[in-house]
C-alpha cells in the first residue's frame, strides 16, 4: 500500500514538472517570436517637420538667403530585402514671405527697389534606403535619392519714394507692381539619415534629416512621424 502511495505521489510530482516545463517552453517560444518579428514587405508613414530652403536672392543687402516653413509629408516604402528599401514620398511646405533689395538709379539718384516675394514648395522624392540591424526594435538608416521640386513664386514690387530737396517732402516715383505667379520645376539630389523605432510589432516612430543640393546645399528638412509596416 505504501509503495502504491509513493508511486502515485511520484507521478503527481512528475506531472507538475512536466506542466512547468510546458509553461516555460511556451514562454521561451513567445520570447523567441518577439525577438524574431515578421519581416515587413513595406511600410507607410506620415511626417511633419521643418523645411529650410535657400531662396537665392541677389543684391548686396540680402545676407540671409535661407527661409523656414512648416512641412508635411506622406511616404510609402517597399523592402527588397530585410535591409534594402525603396521609398517614395510627397511633401509640401507652407507659404514663405521673402524680401530682397537691389540697387537702382532714378533721375541720377541712387536708391534701391524692394521685392516682396511669396513662395511655397512641393516635393516628390524617390530614394534608396539601407536599413541597419537585424530584427531589432531600433533601425537606423542611410538614404540617397532625387527630389522633383515645384516652387510657386509671386512677386510684388514695393513703391519707391525719393526725397525732394525743393519741397522737402518725399514723392513717389514708381507705383506698386504685381508680377504674374510663376512655377519653376527643378530636380535636386539629396542624402538622408534617420531611424525607425518600433512601438509595437508593426507600428513605429520615425525621424530623419534630409539635405538637398543645387550647386551646393539648397534645402534641409527635419521630419518626425509615425507609420506602420504591412
Amino acid at each position: 500500500m505504501a509503495c502504491a502511495f509513493r508511486g502515485v505521489k511520484a507521478i503527481h510530482w512528475w506531472s507538475r514538472i512536466a506542466l512547468l516545463a510546458a509553461v516555460l517552453a511556451g514562454i521561451a517560444s513567445e520570447a523567441s517570436a518577439q525577438s524574431e518579428p515578421r519581416l515587413a514587405r513595406g511600410d507607410v508613414a506620415g511626417t511633419i517637420g521643418w523645411l529650410s530652403a535657400d531662396t537665392h536672392p541677389s543684391g548686396p543687402y540680402n545676407d540671409n538667403n535661407w527661409e523656414n516653413s512648416f512641412f508635411g509629408a506622406a511616404s510609402v516604402g517597399w523592402y527588397w530585402t530585410e535591409n534594402l528599401k525603396t521609398e517614395v514620398d510627397f511633401g509640401a511646405g507652407t507659404k514663405v514671405r521673402v524680401f530682397s533689395t537691389d540697387p537702382i538709379t532714378i533721375d541720377g539718384r541712387a536708391t534701391y527697389v524692394t521685392t516682396d516675394s511669396r513662395f511655397a514648395r512641393r516635393t516628390l522624392g524617390i530614394s534608396q534606403q539601407y536599413q541597419f540591424l537585424h530584427n531589432a526594435w531600433f533601425h537606423p538608416h542611410l538614404a540617397a535619392g532625387l527630389n522633383l521640386t515645384w516652387e510657386r513664386l509671386t512677386d510684388r514690387i514695393v513703391p519707391i519714394y525719393l526725397y525732394d530737396d525743393v519741397t522737402r517732402t518725399s514723392r513717389i516715383v514708381t507705383l506698386e507692381q504685381h508680377a504674374d505667379p510663376r512655377t519653376s520645376v527643378t530636380i535636386r539630389p539629396f542624402v538622408a539619415a534617420g531611424f525607425k523605432a518600433y512601438m509595437t510589432e508593426r507600428t513605429f516612430f520615425r525621424n530623419d534629416f534630409r539635405l538637398a543640393f543645387r550647386g551646393g546645399p539648397d534645402e534641409t528638412v527635419l521630419r518626425i512621424g509615425v507609420g506602420v509596416d504591412f
